[in-house]
């Protein structure tokens, strides 16, 4: 019987194991979170991947192009039913002479068993507040901590210490009306991206909860408060019509965000930079603006504008760090 467990309609679901981790322990099962801590020679994986493992069997995450999950999982369960973390290397120099990488690496894993409820619920805290931080482990004496990141730092191993950086997840804030918004949507919630929508069209509010959607209704401009969107956030702003288009705009380049994209031709554009002008906002922060938006060319449907746009969006996350 596999131990896979049932997958979430995301493609990001097993990027992310802290949730599926917390929940685990919320409900009180036993649990081991296995971090990628080096590697030796080349790996499809990022160092700092991780899985969680129920004592069940059960496990989120991926170290491999599936290859050794199962391995690794069924070492967690062990780990669990003895109480004792454990460093474990898989390929290149690992005892397990009958599981040999294809790329011909070394990985090692440590799989810890030994995290108390009160600091996972730390790390849920801070995950619930979109604060960065730091998980450090003592590979030697297993002690952990979760600490908030202020400035920079990477993932990385320092001796016996491994220092592994979580982000918040990617954000998208779709705000707009017509047609290709539900359409943009959809491919969003698919990829596993956290989506806020929110809308002044009647019909693309009532297609979106129709769909599952969460949408949030737009009356006036201070819906949208550049307050509530940090540097972990894309926004997408998607009007059919153009007359919300400044006023949200120049909200919008007041936060953080690390992308800024609008829908339009390009002689929408000008148009547009030429009211954000009269508006008062800046050349510098006009240069955000991203339009017009998507990977795929004079797109002509809502299918392949809303997959260059979402293409544009995960790649413009990569680059800021926030996907590997």
């Amino acid at each position: 019987m596999s131990l896979l467990l049932p997958k979430r309609r995301s493609l990001l679901a097993d990027d992310d194991v802290m949730g599926d981790f917390i929940l685990w322990q919320a409900a009180g099962q036993r649990t081991a979170l296995i971090s990628l801590v080096a590697i030796d020679g080349t790996t499809p994986r990022p160092l700092g991947a991780q899985m969680a493992v129920a004592v069940s069997g059960a496990f989120t995450g991926y170290m491999s192009g599936g290859c050794i999950e199962q391995s690794i999982a069924q070492d967690a369960v062990q780990a669990i039913a003895e109480g004792r973390n454990r460093l474990v290397r898989y390929g290149k120099g690992s005892a397990y002479f009958d599981l040999r990488l294809p790329c011909g690496s070394g990985l090692d894993f440590y799989i810890d068993q030994s995290l108390p409820p009160a600091l996972v619920a730390r790390a849920a805290g801070l995950r619930n507040a979109r604060q960065p931080f730091v998980q450090t482990t003592n590979l030697t004496s297993g002690a952990t901590t979760f600490e908030t990141l202020d400035g920079e730092a990477a993932t990385a191993l320092h001796g016996d210490v491994f220092c592994k950086v979580h982000l918040p997840l990617p954000r998208v804030v779709l705000i707009g009306g017509g047609p290709a918004l539900v359409a943009i949507a959809h491919l969003f919630a698919a990829a596993g991206l956290d989506l806020e929508i929110v809308s002044p069209d009647e019909t693309a509010c009532a297609e979106a909860a129709a769909a599952g959607l969460s949408v949030r209704n737009l009356i006036q401009t201070q819906d949208i408060a550049a307050s509530q969107i940090d540097r972990y956030t894309a926004t997408v702003v998607a009007f059919h019509e153009h007359d919300w288009e400044a006023p949200v705009l120049s909200e919008v380049l007041r936060s953080p965000a690390f992308y800024i994209g609008v829908m339009g031709s390009r002689k929408a554009h000008q148009n547009r930079v030429q009211r954000l002008t009269d508006m008062g906002v800046s050349p510098t922060q006009m240069a955000r603006l991203r339009s017009p938006i998507g990977l795929v060319p004079g797109a002509k449907s809502r299918a392949t504008l809303a997959a260059g746009i979402l293409a544009e969006v995960m790649s413009e996350a990569k680059s800021a760090g926030l996907l590997a």
